[in-house]
C-alpha cells in the first residue's frame, strides 16, 4: 500500500500563482488607499487650522495673524489656538506639521497659509503629489 497524503509540487505550485496574483491585485489597491487616507488627513489639518485662524480673528476683534508669531489680545498664536497648543500632525511622516506662510506648502503633508494678511488668508495643503485642490479661506 502506498500512502497518498499530501499536495503534489503540481498543487503546490498552482496556489503559489493564485497566491500571487491575488497579491499583485491588492497590494496596489492597498498602497493607493493608504496615499487617499493620508491626503484625507492633510485635509483634515488644513481644516483644524483654519479653525484655529478664526478663533484667531474672533479673539481680535476680525484681525487674522499674518505671520507665525502673531498674537491675539490674550497672548494666543495659531498654533497655541490647536487641539493640544500645536500644529497637528503630518499624516504622511508622523512629525508635526511645518506651517508655511506667505508661500506654498512645497512637502507632502505641509500646510501653509498664502496669502495671510490681517484682513484675510488662504490655507492649502500638500499631498502626495502636489497641493491639493481644496482651498480654505475666509471668504473676504
Amino acid at each position: 500500500m502506498q500512502n497518498d497524503k499530501g499536495f503534489t509540487l503540481i498543487e503546490m505550485l498552482i496556489v503559489m500563482i493564485i497566491i500571487g496574483i491575488l497579491a499583485a491585485i491588492v497590494i496596489p489597491n492597498f498602497i493607493r488607499l493608504q496615499d487617499r487616507a493620508r491626503e484625507a488627513g492633510v485635509k483634515s489639518n488644513m481644516h483644524t487650522l483654519q479653525l484655529a485662524f478664526e478663533d484667531f480673528s474672533t479673539r481680535s476683534d476680525g484681525t487674522y495673524p499674518d505671520h507665525a508669531a502673531s498674537a491675539a489680545p490674550g497672548g494666543e498664536t495659531v498654533e497655541n489656538l490647536c487641539p493640544q497648543g500645536q500644529y497637528p500632525d503630518n499624516p504622511f511622516t508622523g512629525a508635526a506639521t511645518v506651517f508655511s506662510w506667505d508661500a506654498d506648502p512645497a512637502v507632502a503633508g505641509q500646510v501653509g497659509a498664502n496669502p495671510a494678511n490681517t484682513t484675510h488668508y488662504l490655507i492649502k495643503g500638500f499631498g502626495k503629489r502636489g497641493l491639493l485642490t481644496l482651498g480654505l479661506t475666509s471668504g473676504s
